[in-house]
């Protein structure tokens, strides 16, 4: 079992459309005692970013309703530089990826997520 550090005083924010995966966030991540935000679309990220200036971390979806992730991705690092944006994706083969760090994502996750990865990468 991984050791499941604290996060009591950290706000995440999960972009994330798919209901079963906002279950495993919300599971996996219950015992760090961190706030939890949840966007379901890129419209949603981007308002709940602009708007909560002490996020600490973001785990963001590619694929997502009104509004990709690489959109939202630009619109963070347009306005901050230095929160960590952690991307996931199902979609490794079609270059997300690359096209992720460069856009300036700090870690990439594929799905499906394991729970060792996910608590090691935060």
């Amino acid at each position: 079992m991984y050791n499941i550090k604290s996060l009591e005083d950290k706000v995440i924010l999960i972009v994330e459309d798919i209901s079963t995966s906002l279950r495993f966030f919300e599971a996996a991540l219950k015992k760090t005692k961190a706030k939890l935000l949840y966007a379901e679309t890129g419209e949603e990220a981007i308002k709940i970013f602009d708007s909560t200036p002490n996020l600490s971390l973001i785990l963001l979806d590619m694929k997502l309703p009104g509004g990709n992730g690489f959109e939202v991705l630009k619109h963070i690092r347009n306005s901050n530089k230095t929160i960590p944006v952690v991307v996931q994706s199902a979609y490794v083969l079609s270059g997300e990826k690359p096209q992720s760090f460069k856009l300036g994502a700090n870690d990439f996750l594929e799905k499906p997520i394991r729970l060792e990865e996910l608590l090691k990468t935060i």
